[in-house]
Parts: structure tokens; sequence; C-alpha cells
């Protein structure tokens, strides 16, 4: 719904040679640096409000910046932890959840791929040929008992 003003606003605001008038207590959130007293990473721009400075002095922040030592023990240990992050994520990558995770991911991306092909092809009106899905036979074969010699000689087959 568009801002309606009546005709006396109108002529008020263009008096004042102005279309824009500022609103009281509209200012914009006010916002400051909080900083770690451990560690001294910084945080900047988070809001001064009475509920969200509670909220970080509860968490053990400290409002301002930190102290030029501060800053520079937090510079020193970024190489430490990106080494850190960047073992992290590789011992990831090498196990087997990231294969699962993988795995789960490439099915609901080819899942959501043929979704969105069937909603084209229904908008456009073309008919999709119904096929039965395929199905792989992943039980392993019994062994054949037709005299030919088995891939494991050791295991005999018992009646």
């Amino acid at each position: 719904m568009p801002i309606s003003l009546t005709p006396q606003e109108k002529t008020r605001l263009k008096q004042e040679d102005s279309l824009i008038r500022p609103l009281d207590g509209a200012d914009g959130a006010e916002s400051a640096a909080y900083h770690n007293p451990q560690t001294g990473q910084e945080f900047p721009n988070l809001p001064v409000d009475p509920r969200a400075l509670m909220r970080y002095l509860r968490r053990g922040l400290m409002l301002g910046s930190a102290s030029p030592e501060l800053k520079a023990k937090w510079l020193a240990t970024a190489a430490e932890r990106a080494a850190a992050d960047d073992a992290r994520v590789a011992e990831y990558e090498d196990s087997d959840q990231h294969q699962r995770d993988q795995a789960v991911q490439d099915g609901r991306f080819k899942d959501a791929v043929a979704a969105a092909v069937t909603q084209v092809l229904e908008k456009l009106g073309i008919d999709i040929p119904i096929e039965p899905p395929k199905t792989v036979d992943d039980r392993p074969k019994a062994p054949s008992t037709d005299g030919r010699a088995a891939s494991r000689p050791d295991l005999h087959l018992v009646e």
C-alpha cells in the first residue's frame, strides 16, 4: 500500500523545500567495536542497544577497540589458526564421512535437476516418456557348479 499524503502535508513539504523530512528516532541502529580481552579479536560494527550490549558483555567481550598488544597477539596467531583450519578441512576431505556426504549431495542434486527438467517439460506440454526404473542387482552371485574352476579354489561348496 503506497503512502498517501494529505493536501496540507504536500503544501507543508513544498514550503520546506524538501520532499524528505527526518523522523524522530529513525537514525538507525548505533554500532561500535567490541573485542575479546583474552585473544584480541575485534568485532566492528556490532549494535550497542541495551539488549545487545548485555548479550556481548555476558559473552566476555569488552566494548571498544583492543589494545595494540592484543591486536598484535591476534595477528601473530592468524597463521596458526589458518594452518589448523586447513588441516581439519584436509582430514574431513579424506574421511569416509566426506564421501558419504558427497554421495548424498550428488543424489540430491540429480533429483533436483530431474524435478526441474520434468517441471519445464510439463510447462511446455511435452510428454515425458515413462520408463521403468533401472535396478542394479548388488547381490553377490552364487558360484557356479558346472565344473569350471572357481575363482577361489580353496573354498568348497557344502551340499
